[in-house]
């Protein structure tokens, strides 16, 4: 599933034949939600659940704000409902399934992503969000498998492409990943995260113990982006295993000015320790 900062909510319009009175009180519900009026909005469907306990499109909607105030087992229950009133929605579905990934419940989300699969395979992005699921579970070949399908589907598909390369390397197949990287970079040569795959790329290096090539890739990455602190701080780790210690804890002066213990991907390990006891 697509990771952002707001959480991407589709409001959904009854297509049930129900009064008008029950999709006005939908659609306004829906203009207030669009407008950030979600208390206003929340209301409103709860009125029209009240007044008409068989239209799915208001379960839905009040779904959605019980997910975006991260009251997920209720916005669970709602999509529920709105399922057993329409089966064939599979856009409630993939609520549901999503709501469950906030939920951090990845078995319940795959079997909502199954769902989909089984009944719409070209459904958008289907076999990602389910691979991100199987990442959370540590089953990397069910990922691997999900993310080769939807390259199947989106073959030009950038985020699919890095993710199964992250993948390979999980599963140790090192040789396939670095032609996928070379695959990727010569892909996506404007892409705006190409310095992440060099990096990343750098660090496979290092990993296999090819540290001269490593160099050249975490080098790539700070061109492309001179403020990139997780590669300042994989360069001074590079240089540390080359022996370059003065360069190594110019690196990590950087990184550290950078704030690098702040990014979510920061990781403490042993480079980062010697690193710590060496330059400070």
């Amino acid at each position: 599933m697509k990771i952002i900062a707001t959480i991407g909510l589709c409001f959904l319009l009854s297509t049930a034949a129900f009064s008008q009175t029950a999709q006005e009180l939908n659609y306004q519900g829906i203009e207030f939600a669009k407008n950030g009026k979600f208390d206003e909005a929340f209301k409103i469907f709860e009125k029209a659940i009240n007044l008409y306990p068989d239209a799915s499109g208001p379960y839905t909607n009040r779904g959605n704000i019980y997910r975006m105030r991260k009251s997920y087992d209720l916005a669970i229950a709602d999509y529920s409902k709105s399922i057993e009133l329409s089966p064939d929605n599979l856009d409630v579905n993939y609520a549901r399934a999503n709501a469950y990934l906030d939920a951090r419940n990845f078995e319940m989300a795959i079997l909502d992503y199954s769902t989909i699969i089984e009944r719409n395979p070209s459904f958008k992005d289907i076999f990602f969000d389910r691979a991100y699921a199987y990442i959370m579970l540590e089953n990397f070949e069910g990922a691997k498998a999900d993310l080769e399908s939807q390259l199947e589907i989106t073959p030009s598909d950038f985020k699919s492409q890095a993710n199964l390369i992250n993948i390979k390397k999980k599963l140790e197949l090192y040789d396939e990943a670095i032609l996928d990287y070379d695959k990727l970079i010569r892909e996506f040569p404007n892409q705006p995260d190409l310095h992440i795959v060099y990096n990343n790329r750098a660090d496979l290096y290092s990993k296999i113990g090819n540290h001269v090539l490593a160099l050249q890739d975490v080098n790539k990455a700070i061109e492309i982006n001179n403020e990139y602190d997780l590669g300042f701080l994989n360069r001074a780790s590079i240089q540390l295993n080359l022996g370059n210690e003065k360069e190594a804890c110019k690196d990590f002066k950087k990184a550290i000015k950078l704030g690098v213990e702040n990014n979510k991907h920061f990781k403490i390990d042993d480079d980062y320790e010697k690193l710590k006891k060496l330059c400070q």
